[in-house]
């Protein structure tokens, strides 16, 4: 079928447009007039014609036409041009034209009759809805041509640049463009004027330049904010709704925002928030929020009533009447009286309903509001019992970005209450929830899904479900956060590692998975600020793991109680870049026997040798003991059952390296039962040393490795306890292993170091900081009968008077050449003790 191309007969009976294009060569003014006139009526009536005109080429006889000296040629030809550009369809590549731009930016001239401008400023409306043409006409200084006609006496050109300058600012660039030409003063003035049109023009264009944070600066110098707070106060209802709009873009900056209660403007905000118009309704309460970010203004706006109104909107049946009243409510909820007045109102309740509302925005506010409302300790019960917690916890299967950040917020908030804590981790599985929203790539919702998983793990049920995570997922997860180049997420993660880790198996596969790495990475990285938080959670996590503790720190401090399962792997030395990951016991068990050092075991249960000594440490004649005494009968303890008393002179003799072969090589493991060993050197005295002092209760002591095999503990005798723990029955010792032979041990280095014993203190004081030791002063002793399960018969030296004042400072046990003798730490003789020499 031929394409419709008849129109209305022109004056002169020509009624098609082909023919009518033709006759605008024609070189008779009235022809040429009459065809551009027939032409513009035919484009106005029907977007279809537009684009036929367009396709017919129209555009290159108007663009002649409008350079014509014939101001009536002109006229016509602009008005042609400017109803062929008026699209509302797919847009034309014709429109995309350079040349037409540049031509309609010089009938902007001021050399140009009104008519011509007016014409020429719609036209370039109608092209600047496609953003390719925005940046174009800017480029070509269609910005600073428009902005010069806002002050055009004719209200039809300040109608249509305001409208083009309206298009033109949907583009960012032209936002600071309009600032450098100096475009906002006269757009303020244009609310002065007596047309309605050019009023809402120049609203539409304020209103994006307000979302410039130099235009919003600008718009406050300029004496702005007044203005708009005395135009909505203008009986011009129809305009409001705009004029909050603009002024919710101006609340953006801070300083806007604080002066605006002295404007006296919050009561019309909140008169309006309740108006019937649903337009003004929205805006108001979308101007209330972005006022109530600054924390002084919840306060003023409280007191303005906003919170009854606000809370009424809520039951709107307009969805974005709804969601701007429970923005504005969140904001005004971080205020703490206005959480008890929302509290009391019933708020919670009605935010837990719109939880499950159609709309995804009321959706998105309604759990931000009651995220704020869950800062207040009082108020989360009642969302507890309104069933709130499961409500939230759904909405983390949504994929929208801020309802997941909101609903995050809302739980770490929530999980404050050990109650709402058990329901989250038990009732509605929300650690697994949480791990999963971890996985989203927003470094928000990672952050806030990562504090909520912290405080979910403060319990043990917490612990517990994330245990239940297939592959270690949850903890994975944690520790790749702790990486992460944003400050916030690598801290919280680090929070929720720190709590985690109190559970052993955590902690251990925290240790695997390179969480040790992960933090030491974290301590030493400047750029993220993040050394104390980064150290903290490390110490926690050692402190949960005090075996990684003691590979890493070469230290285990008095409140290190040593678990009933504890190995001790070596150091790992002072260069923390080539750090190893801790291997688990498992995987230490699993390895050939090699050359290495021994990986010392310490489990009472399975090592009934071990058992047996923390049994004998435990008699009770202990408490009856002065504190140097009791020191002096562990340490006693420690050394006969590893070999006696050491002379200095063989200090450098190694046999207890092959005693010590020989047991990795019957054992077939490198991992030695410590209650195994029968000669032992310094780091394997103090070991035992440490961990009898813990079992007995007895405080402070400390242990520290040093270099080449050395380890020594330090306490502090005058304030040293002795808090019996509360312990099971004595485990009954299986059969040992290497079953003493009486008859050779009477004749052995550890018997008769307990005659030796008796030959008392012969420095009979404190000399050269060294703490004379009574430890042999006993002129009897008492031989304890032999346990079951002991390597070699224990001899206790009985308690001898203190002949000596107790050092004040704090010292180290001598455990190799005079047992229980008192070093004070910095004095010669304990650097000797500490140093390889």
């Amino acid at each position: 079928m031929a394409e419709q191309t008849m129109c209305d007969a022109a004056s002169f009976g020509v009624s098609d447009v082909r023919t009518l294009i033709l006759l605008l060569d024609s070189p008779e003014q009235l022809v040429c007039v009459g065809a551009l006139d027939a032409l513009a009526k035919y484009a106005e009536a029907a977007s279809k014609h537009r684009i036929q005109l367009l396709s017919l080429n129209i555009l290159n006889p108007l663009i002649d036409l409008c350079k014509s000296t014939d101001p009536l040629v002109k006229k016509s030809a602009v008005a042609c041009l400017a109803a062929s550009t008026e699209l509302t369809t797919d847009f034309h590549p014709e429109l995309r034209r350079r040349d037409v731009m540049i031509l309609l930016i010089s009938l902007l001239g001021p050399d140009q009759p009104p008519e011509v401008q007016d014409e020429a400023a719609f036209a370039l409306a109608n092209l600047a809805r496609d953003f390719a043409n925005k940046a174009d006409i800017r480029s070509a200084g269609g910005i600073k041509a428009l902005v010069a006609l806002l002050d055009s006496p004719d209200p039809d050109v300040k109608k249509n640049v305001g409208h083009a300058l309206s298009s033109m600012l949907e583009d960012f660039a032209s936002r600071m463009e309009v600032r450098y030409v100096n475009g906002l003063a006269p757009l303020l003035e244009l609310l002065a004027s007596e047309y309605q049109d050019v009023q809402e023009n120049a609203l539409t264009s304020l209103i994006r330049c307000a979302e410039d944070y130099g235009n919003r600066i600008e718009i406050r110098k300029l004496n702005g904010i007044r203005r708009l707070v005395d135009f909505l106060n203008q009986n011009l209802p129809e305009l409001h709704h705009l004029t909050l709009l603009c002024l919710a873009n101006c609340f953006e900056d801070s300083e806007t925002s604080s002066i605006f209660p002295e404007l006296g403007g919050l009561a019309s905000l909140v008169k309006m928030a309740g108006a019937d118009d649903v337009r003004i309704k929205r805006n108001a309460a979308l101007a209330l929020a972005r006022a109530a970010k600054l924390d002084r203004n919840q306060n003023y706006i409280r007191e303005a009533g906003a919170l009854p109104v606000l809370l009424a909107n809520l039951a709107h049946s307009d969805p974005g009447a709804i969601s701007h009243a429970a923005m504005a409510l969140a904001y005004l909820g971080k205020n703490e009286i206005n959480q008890i007045e929302l509290s009391k109102m019933g708020a919670a309740e009605v935010f837990i309903r719109l939880l499950a509302h159609d709309d995804l925005d009321v959706c998105r506010q309604s759990v931000g509001a009651l995220s704020s409302l869950c800062l207040n300790a009082k108020a989360r019960p009642k969302v507890r019992q309104n069933d709130g917690v499961q409500a939230v916890l759904k909405l983390l299967s949504l994929e929208d970005i801020q309802t997941l950040l909101n609903a995050c917020e809302c739980l770490a908030n929530l999980a404050e209450d050990s109650a709402i804590r058990t329901d989250i981790v038990k009732l509605y599985s929300g650690v697994h929830s949480l791990v999963m929203t971890l996985q989203k790539t927003d470094l928000k919702i990672k952050s806030t899904a990562a504090l909520a998983l912290a405080r979910c793990m403060q319990d043990a049920d917490g612990r517990m479900a994330l245990t239940k995570e297939p592959q270690d997922r949850g903890l994975n997860h944690i520790i790749e956060l702790i990486a992460s180049k944003d400050i916030n997420v690598c801290r919280n993660a680090a929070y929720a590692l720190s709590n985690a880790a109190q559970h052993d198996g955590i902690a251990m596969a925290a240790c695997r998975a390179g969480a040790l790495e992960a933090l030491i990475d974290l301590s030493k990285d400047p750029a993220r600020h993040a050394p104390k938080f980064a150290a903290d959670a490390l110490e926690k996590l050692l402190n949960y793991n005090l075996s990684a503790k003691y590979w890493l720190r070469d230290h285990l401090s008095a409140t290190n109680i040593i678990p009933d399962v504890f190995y001790d792997f070596g150091s790992a030395g002072s260069n923390l870049d080539s750090l190893h990951p801790f291997p688990s016991l498992q995987e230490l068990k699993s390895q050939p026997v090699d050359k290495r050092r021994e990986v010392l075991l310490i489990d009472p249960v399975q090592d009934p040798h071990l058992n047996a000594l923390v049994q004998l440490a435990s008699e009770g004649s202990l408490a009856l003991r002065t504190p140097r005494q009791q020191i002096r009968q562990i340490a006693s303890i420690v050394v006969q059952v590893l070999g006696g008393t050491v002379d200095r002179a063989r200090l450098q003799d190694v046999a207890y390296k092959f005693k010590i072969t020989e047991l990795k090589v019957k054992l077939g493991t490198n991992v030695i039962p410590l209650g195994q060993v029968a000669h032992g050197t310094f780091y394997h005295r103090a070991l035992l040393f440490k961990f009898l002092c813990d079992k007995v209760g007895l405080a402070p002591c400390t242990l520290v490795r040093g270099e080449y095999g050395r380890a020594w503990n330090v306490v502090d005798v005058m304030r040293q306890t002795l808090t019996p723990p509360k312990i099971p029955a004595p485990i009954v010792p299986s059969a040992p292993t290497t079953p003493a032979k009486p008859e050779k041990m009477a004749g052995s280095a550890r018997v008769r170091h307990s005659v030796s014993a008796n030959r008392g203190d012969r420095d009979g004081g404190v000399t050269g900081g060294l703490v004379g030791s009574a430890a042999g002063n006993a002129t009897v002793a008492t031989t304890v009968p032999v346990p079951p399960a002991t390597l070699v018969p224990i001899t206790l030296p009985d308690p001898a008077d203190d002949v000596v004042p107790m050092p004040e400072e704090k010292a180290i046990v001598d455990l190799m050449f005079d047992p229980g003798r008192l070093l004070i730490v910095g004095s010669p003789e304990a650097d000797m003790y500490q140093r390889f020499s």
